[in-house]
C-alpha cells in the first residue's frame, strides 16, 4: 500500500526532571534533541509498519535537515518527493515532561508551509494519483487542507486527517466530514465536539462520541483516552465500542497518538474494520509509549499480521 504523507516536521528538545517536576523552579534533568512533529512521526511509523511511504517534506539546506532526512530514509520513507529550502521548512517543539514521564508544558516554533501549497500546485495530480491512500496535516493551512480534499477526492483516495494546533480544523470542521476517519485524542475531541471528555468513563464517553460524531456527518472516529483506552464508532456500518488499554511501562508518551494513528489508518485501508484498527493502535501506541524514541520501534510490524 502507498501512502502519500503531507505535513512538516520538527526538531523536539525534550526535557526530563531527575527528581519531582517543579513547574516555577529550577530543575536538574536530561535534555535529549529528537525529530519530531506529528506528519514526520507518521511518515515513520507507516513505514516501519511496512507501508509504502512517499513525504514531499520542506526540508532545510543545513546539517539538520540532512539528518532528518537521513533518518526518513533509514526509516523507509520515500524522500524523493523533499522539497529543498534554505531555512524555515523545520519547525521546533520545545517539551518538558514531569516525574511521570507527561507532558508538563511546551512551546512550538511552526516552520513555513508555502512550499507544500506550491508542490500541491505543481505536483498534486501526479502525487495523488500514484498513492493508494492520503494521511495530511490540515493544521498547516486552510489553503493546504481544502487542496488536499479536493485532490482527494479528484483522484478517488482515502483521506486521513492527522491532528496538529486545530486552528484549521476547528475553522473548517465541514472537511472533516469529507474523511475517511477522524482519530485523535480524548482532548482533542473535546474540542471538536465541544464537550469535556476527560472525565467521562468509556462507556459514556462512546455515548457521546456516537451523537456528536453523528452531528458532525462523520465517516468513523476513534478517540483515544490515554490510561482509559479509545473508544470509537463507524457510522457507516453502525459499529461501535470501547477498546481497554495495553499494559506497558511508561517512558516517554511522545508520539504514541502518532503511532495510534499509523496503525489505525494502515489497518483501515487494508479494510480490517474499525475494532481491529483500535486493537493494533493501542498495541502500536504502547510499544513507543515504552522507549524514549518518538516512532514505533523495530518489531512492531509483526503486530499487524498477514
Amino acid at each position: 500500500m502507498r501512502v502519500l504523507v503531507l505535513g512538516v516536521a520538527f526538531t523536539d528538545v525534550k526535557g526530563f526532571p531527575f527528581g519531582r517536576y517543579d513547574p516555577v523552579g529550577t530543575n536538574k534533568g536530561s535534555v535529549k534533541l529528537t525529530h519530531g512533529g506529528v506528519a514526520r512521526n507518521v511518515a515513520e511509523d507507516l513505514a516501519r509498519l511496512g507501508c509504502d511511504v512517499v513525504f514531499p517534506l520542506p526540508v532545510d539546506r543545513t546539517p539538520l535537515g540532512h539528518d532528518i532526512k537521513a533518518r526518513l530514509e533509514e526509516a523507509g520513507v520515500d524522500m524523493s518527493e523533499a522539497i529543498s529550502v534554505p531555512d524555515g521548512g523545520t519547525g521546533m517543539w520545545l517539551a518538558v515532561f514531569n516525574e511521570k514521564g507527561d507532558l508538563a508544558g511546551s512551546v512550538s516554533k511552526m516552520p513555513d508551509v508555502a512550499p507544500i501549497e506550491n508542490k500541491l500546485d505543481s505536483d498534486g495530480d501526479r502525487l495523488f494519483g500514484a498513492c493508494d491512500a492520503v494521511v495530511a496535516e490540515f493544521d498547516t493551512s486552510e489553503a493546504i487542507a481544502e487542496k488536499t480534499v479536493a485532490l482527494a477526492e479528484k483522484h478517488g483516495k482515502d483521506l486521513y486527517c492527522i491532528v496538529g494546533n486545530m486552528s484549521v480544523m476547528l475553522a473548517k470542521k465541514e472537511l472533516l466530514a469529507r474523511t475517511r476517519c477522524v482519530i485523535m485524542n480524548v482532548i482533542e475531541a473535546g474540542r471538536l465536539l465541544g464537550a469535556d471528555i476527560r472525565a467521562l468513563e468509556p462507556n459514556d464517553a462512546q455515548t457521546l462520541v456516537w451523537a456528536a460524531g453523528q452531528s458532525l456527518g462523520l465517516k468513523a472516529i476513534i478517540v483515544t483516552m490515554g490510561a482509559k483506552g479509545a473508544v470509537y464508532a463507524d457510522f457507516s456500518t453502525g459499529e461501535s465500542g470501547v477498546m481497554p488499554p495495553a499494559q506497558c511501562e511508561v517512558v516517554d508518551t511522545t508520539g504514541a497518538g502518532d503511532a495510534f494513528f499509523s496503525a489505525a489508518v494502515m489497518t483501515i485501508s487494508r479494510g480490517l474494520g474499525i475494532y481491529r484498527a483500535c486493537l493494533l493502535g493501542t498495541q502500536v501506541a504502547a510499544r513507543v509509549i515504552s522507549t524514549s524514541e518518538s516512532a514505533c520501534p523495530e518489531g512492531c510490524a509483526g503486530l499487524l499480521g498477514d
